[in-house]
């Protein structure tokens, strides 16, 4: 009898051994087929059928390459479209009945730019100021500004806010770029010693070009910045005030990625009067487009052309650069987003009466709720429902007409929409009317290249590649409109990226969309995940005193002591998977483009078992592999671990359901070793010595 079976594996003839698994020929071929259950240690078993290949010769079909062992004539194709197809259900499937994050919600759901807020908060707590602020840096490059100006949309989904209140996490950027700085910094990381020999021209030198320059740097590709004004920091520097965003802030970031990463840089350069795009274009290699929205917006009503009406975004362009601003004692401000805010309170500074007009509610207002409060703090009237209709010449100076509105029933989208109320037209008296609704983009140096009715680029999917012309990106502002500075940061790093593919002659995707496992919004968890975290009192930001602000522009949100971060640092609840890098499941799902949402029903909850000092089991992780009870039964002999329940209620537990600390597991990490999930691991703390060591 032969001790070798031939086998036609994707279309070639092989020898292997008798009793050779498929899963096991493929190895030995080089090939990875992605599996859960399976572990060389231990014996097979086949329940994940994530290692699904399809047999063509026989019966046919789908079957496990871990479990299946290969027969004389055996016809097998290890990746084609229905095994895709069959490793993708089940994935679908296995995530259908899995509870756990693979990254914390602050990161994958509140932050824009998915800085690894976790992570930053885990080297603060520790003292790795440099650390923190260059795992900041690779998502966005600008921790001290965006602790600043960053509206923190992650601590709205912070879970701690479960416990006690959410986390600061805002300010902890803004305090570890200050440490970094009292050490040095900043310290970026090195350009790569050979150039690609690619160049890129970017043009505006704002949150988005200052961030694509450092991460196409980074890749070795030549950059030039062409910038109008005589400073970098565009909408940073002169769309918001000092008091907010200190002018020696941005000029410590900005120019540490113009000077450490060699960006050269062009200003009081304006593309199409100073120098010509076509030039531009024919110069480099890809051009991306960057300019802030800095064109006001005008309600189109009558009066606006008049002296003493202009635009908010003006106003804070000139305090920017220092030029006298005469707008007397009453200064009335239409809008309700930041730009109004900013304008309503630096025109106190400046010693007038600010008033602002708003025609939604206050919980309409765009603005973030900590301005609005400080406005309010600094005697900012604030008059709501009220919408302007006219701007007139008075005696003393103007006038601007308003009517009151009120809402009307929800229409079919569920929006109630502000309508006049007959006959309640008023007029408040002003020296200077400040308008202050709206900003665009001015594309109108970019000749021969057509926008779409929004006056944007249409752009290629999500690439950031402009459809008019393959060597033209857009990011910030130029993608989609005014936005979030921190947003801004996210699409030139995405853009940058695309760039990167763009240049080396890759297909141009852009960044991978990156999966991770959600276990639901605040309102949908259960409150067994939150009883073992105590409330621990939140330090407040403290605020520079309201009369201390009057006729300056000094910073008004102050910093905390290293104390006072480390503690805040330490509430952490780290919702994040420690061990995600090496999760076997995100990995396979990241490849398989796996959906957790495709199947809905029941799924399994928060259940753990952290009695073991070393061993933590996290039930509500597993996928029921028993790569673990396999592991303690065969390679250890111990027989700790088993199955409770049944069909889809089936649990792994400790023996007859008692804690794992009360068993005779002696901790030898076997169970851990195999498991694709981390439902079993290692106590974080002895991983991260270890690890350290």
């Amino acid at each position: 009898m032969s001790n070798k079976v031939n086998v036609t594996i994707d279309g070639k003839d092989y020898q292997f051994d008798t009793g050779m698994t498929i899963y096991d020929a493929a190895k030995s071929l080089g090939v990875e087929i992605p599996t859960l259950c399976h572990n060389d240690k231990i014996s097979h078993y086949g329940s994940c059928w994530v290692c699904t290949v399809e047999q063509k010769s026989g019966r046919g079909g789908m079957v496990p390459s871990c479990s299946t062992k290969l027969e004389n004539g055996m016809v097998v194709e290890l990746e084609n479209e229905k095994v895709r197809a069959s490793r993708k259900a089940a994935l679908d499937l296995l995530l259908s009945d899995h509870f756990g994050d693979c990254y914390a919600p602050c990161n994958q759901k509140g932050c824009p730019a998915n800085i690894n807020i976790q992570g930053f908060l885990f080297l603060e707590a520790r003292g790795l100021y440099k650390e923190a602020a260059n795992l900041i840096r690779e998502k966005a490059p600008f921790p001290n500004v965006l602790g600043r100006v960053c509206p923190r949309p992650c601590e709205e989904v912070c879970r701690r806010q479960k416990v006690d209140k959410p986390i600061l996490i805002g300010i902890q950027k803004r305090y570890i770029s200050e440490m970094e700085e009292k050490e040095g910094g900043p310290f970026l990381p090195k350009t790569p010693q050979k150039s690609s020999g690619k160049k890129v021209t970017i043009i505006g030198a704002g949150p988005a070009g200052l961030s694509a320059a450092y991460y196409l740097r980074l890749q070795g590709h030549e950059v030039t910045i062409y910038e109008r004004h005589p400073k970098h920091g565009g909408m940073l520097r002169y769309g918001i005030p000092y008091y907010r965003l200190p002018e020696k802030v941005m000029d410590l970031e900005g120019d540490a990625i113009i000077n450490q990463l060699d960006v050269t840089i062009h200003y009081n350069t304006e593309v199409g009067k100073d120098i010509d795009f076509e030039k531009i274009m024919q110069d480099s290699d890809a051009i991306l487009l960057a300019v802030g929205a800095s064109r006001a917006s005008y309600m189109n009503i009558e009066g606006e052309d008049l002296p003493g009406v202009f635009s908010g975004i003006d106003l804070l362009e000139k305090l920017a650069k220092y030029e006298p601003v005469n707008i007397g004692r009453r200064v009335v401000v239409a809008g309700g987003g930041s730009t109004a805010m900013d304008a309503a309170r630096a025109s106190v500074r400046l010693g007038a009466k600010a008033t602002i007009v708003y025609r939604r509610t206050e919980k309409e207002m765009p603005a973030h709720h900590a301005e609005v409060r400080d406005a309010y703090d600094e005697g900012v009237d604030i008059q709501v429902l009220t919408n302007p209709i006219k701007i007139e010449k008075s005696g003393k100076g103007l006038k601007i007409i308003c009517v009151k509105m009120e809402l009307s029933e929800p229409d079919e989208s569920g929006r109630r929409r502000p309508v006049t109320l007959e006959g309640s037209e008023f007029a408040i008296e002003a020296d200077s009317i400040i308008m202050a609704i709206g900003q665009k983009t001015d594309f109108s140096f970019v000749k021969n290249k057509a926008v779409n009715k929004w006056g944007m680029f249409d752009t290629k999917g999500n690439s950031y590649q402009t459809v008019a012309d393959p060597r033209i990106f857009v990011a910030g502002d130029c993608y989609k409109g005014p936005d979030l500075a921190v947003r801004a940061v996210a699409d030139a790093r995405k853009a940058a990226q695309s760039i990167n593919q763009f240049l080396n002659g890759e297909e141009v995707v852009g960044e991978k969309i990156r999966f991770s496992s959600y276990p639901g919004d605040l309102d949908t968890l259960p409150a067994e995940m939150f009883e073992s975290f105590k409330p621990v009192t939140r330090k407040e930001i403290d605020l520079l005193p309201v009369e201390k602000r009057l006729g300056n522009f000094e910073e008004v949100e102050c910093s905390f002591t290293r104390d006072e971060m480390t503690n805040e640092a330490n509430r952490c609840l780290e919702c994040g998977c420690n061990v995600v890098d090496i999760c076997s499941l995100k990995k396979h799902s990241q490849k398989y483009q796996a959906d957790q949402n495709l199947y809905v029903g029941e799924r399994r909850t928060y259940k753990t078992d952290y009695s073991h000092e070393k061993i933590k089991m996290e039930i509500h992780k597993c996928i029921n592999c028993n790569a673990c009870v396999r592991a303690c039964d065969e390679v250890k002999k111990c027989y700790i671990l088993g199955d409770a329940g049944r069909g889809f209620s089936t649990r792994i537990t400790p023996m007859i359901n008692i804690p794992l600390g009360e068993t005779h597991c002696d901790g030898c990490e076997e169970c851990v070793n195999v498991c694709p999930t981390a439902g079993v691991r290692i106590d974080r703390d002895i991983y991260l010595t270890n690890t350290c060591e």
